[in-house]
């Protein structure tokens, strides 16, 4: 009989619950996004998304148990995302984790977020094609992981500064919306070409495999100062509003060019046919279609999970515990949070 598995996700403002029934049926996957909770702050608040969690986690367990139609005393492990992430977000989950484990006496696995991205492709394609780069476009990080198996890896490049997702979402807010800024600049994107402004596009050609975003987002930031400085006309402010959509889409071109690029430099130089994207970025349909249609090119294997996969869920998460629990790696109560990778 398939092990299942309840894991839990509270790295940053969604507080995310799963049933896994082996390592791919999801029973039940529910996410709650908090991120109208801290609009007017300009940014996710930690101790108002810790409260939160605090306030909906039970809940959510509840319903997933619903959902997936079984008691507790069917599940078989629990599954805890411990890092990276603001800190008192981790805590409510582990903490809620660790007595759910107690309580159960079944094994408690600690998983790494980040690490546990790529995994939402197992959910929809099945079993890794190792050896494979992962492409991880998550909120905080931007990541190329060179995989050789399951918990083998190798992190071979990394956002120095501002990740991919940080930016976007930044400069998002340049033009008055809130986060997340990934939809907004993704409708501009699909909208135009792309090409009507020239951004530049940081470290594509320098630094190894890692990744800058500071740079855009700064040339950006001068783009639009320019635009709104008293002394120029007033037309060109005018034009300033009239062609935000494709300033816009200008400015994910860069970030796409520089992402496409690095990602399938970094899989010929090391020899390898599998790539895979993940991360909340990753639920961008520009992104989405440019890297399918590099791919195919290349004829290259892509693996690219569906939208709702792309942003943080506890499904990815209890995925990645799945095959921690085959694999008899487990942890126990002395657990801990950490909010870097270790």
């Amino acid at each position: 009989m398939d092990t299942i598995g309840l894991g839990l996700d509270t790295t940053f403002d969604d507080t995310s619950v799963a049933i896994l029934r082996g390592k791919r049926e999801i029973l039940a996957n529910l996410t709650l996004s908090q991120y109208q909770e801290h609009e007017e702050f300009g940014g996710v608040v930690p101790e108002r998304a810790s409260r939160k969690h605090l306030e909906v986690i039970h809940h959510l367990i509840s319903a997933v148990l619903k959902e997936a139609d079984l008691e507790f005393s069917r599940i078989d492990y629990i599954a805890v995302s411990n890092l990276p992430g603001l800190l008192g977000s981790l805590l409510v989950g582990l903490t809620v984790a660790k007595s759910l484990a107690y309580t159960l006496q079944c094994p408690l696995i600690g998983v790494n977020h980040v690490e546990s991205h790529p995994y939402a492709n197992v959910l929809v394609h099945g079993e890794m094609q190792f050896p494979i780069l992962h492409l991880v476009v998550a909120g905080g990080h931007t990541l190329l992981i060179h995989a050789r198996d399951h918990f083998d890896y190798e992190i071979i490049g990394r956002s120095v500064d501002d990740a991919a997702g940080e930016c976007v979402d930044k400069v998002a807010k340049m033009f008055g919306y809130q986060m997340p800024g990934g939809p907004v600049v993704d409708r501009a994107a699909l909208e135009y070409s792309g090409d009507e402004y020239d951004f530049p596009r940081p470290l594509m050609y320098k630094n190894g495999h890692n990744f800058s975003f500071s740079g855009l987002k700064t040339a950006m930031l001068r783009f639009r100062e320019k635009h709104h400085d008293s002394s120029v006309l007033n037309k060109e402010l005018q034009m300033l509003i009239q062609e935000e959509g494709p300033i816009l889409a200008s400015f994910f071109q860069s970030v796409v060019d520089v992402l496409l690029y690095k990602t399938f430099k970094a899989a010929e130089e090391k020899g390898l046919k599998n790539i895979s994207v993940s991360g909340g970025l990753a639920a961008s349909r520009k992104l989405n279609s440019a890297f399918e249609k590099e791919a195919k090119r290349r004829g290259v294997k892509l693996f690219y999970p569906p939208a709702s996969l792309c942003t943080d869920n506890a499904a990815m998460v209890t995925c990645l515990a799945a095959h921690r629990f085959a694999a008899q790696q487990f942890d126990d109560l002395t657990l801990d949070a950490y909010p870097n990778i270790v």
